[in-house]
């Protein structure tokens, strides 16, 4: 059994994947140039591509993956993704990522979501720390890791994947001792 467990909060659903989440998926944020922009990856060209990806995450999952598909209570539609991208056990620290569709900014559901992982993380896993990083342009990725009492550790200038361009990421951190609560 993998650590991808489904959790609720006061309007969120956060569940694992399944195969039938491709084409919601691709058509509410994967698509999107504009959710992507900042992403590490390029929109998805057609369904196939968001098929292959959530594919991965399935296999992912029984090797403990954490993968979550985020939908609005009473509603099974996925709106958006927040993930355990990379682990540095050696620093008992994790590293998220995340994306939502665009029809659901500015309703604090992204702050929701990733008040309830570092929740999850802490409770059920040794990381003291969880970390994610935004791009100093993404103004509203770094809002809502403040929102979750992440704090900055770091500012660096790093290749972007997409372009190879030099861009400036914020480095931010929650620990183990001042987490959010929100479910």
């Amino acid at each position: 059994m993998g650590l991808t467990m489904r959790l609720l909060t006061e309007r969120l659903q956060l569940r694992r994947f399944t195969l039938d989440d491709a084409e919601p998926a691709f058509r509410n944020w994967m698509s999107d140039p504009e959710v992507t922009r900042f992403a590490t990856w390029e929109p998805h060209a057609d369904v196939d591509e968001t098929r292959r990806v959530i594919s991965g995450w399935l296999r992912d999952y029984d090797l403990g993956s954490m993968d979550w598909c985020i939908t609005l209570r009473g509603s099974d539609e996925p709106i958006g993704s927040i993930t355990v991208v990379r682990e540095y056990p050696e620093r008992r620290c994790c590293e998220i990522g995340y994306c939502l569709s665009q029809r659901h900014w500015d309703n604090g559901y992204m702050t929701e979501a990733i008040g309830a992982i570092v929740n999850y993380v802490f409770d059920t896993t040794a990381f003291d720390f969880v970390q994610a990083r935004h791009d100093v342009e993404n103004e509203a990725s770094g809002r809502c890791l403040e929102k979750c009492n992440f704090r900055q550790t770091a500012v660096c200038d790093l290749p972007d994947p997409k372009t190879g361009r030099m861009r400036t990421y914020r480095f931010m951190t929650a620990s183990r001792s001042d987490v959010c609560v929100y479910v």
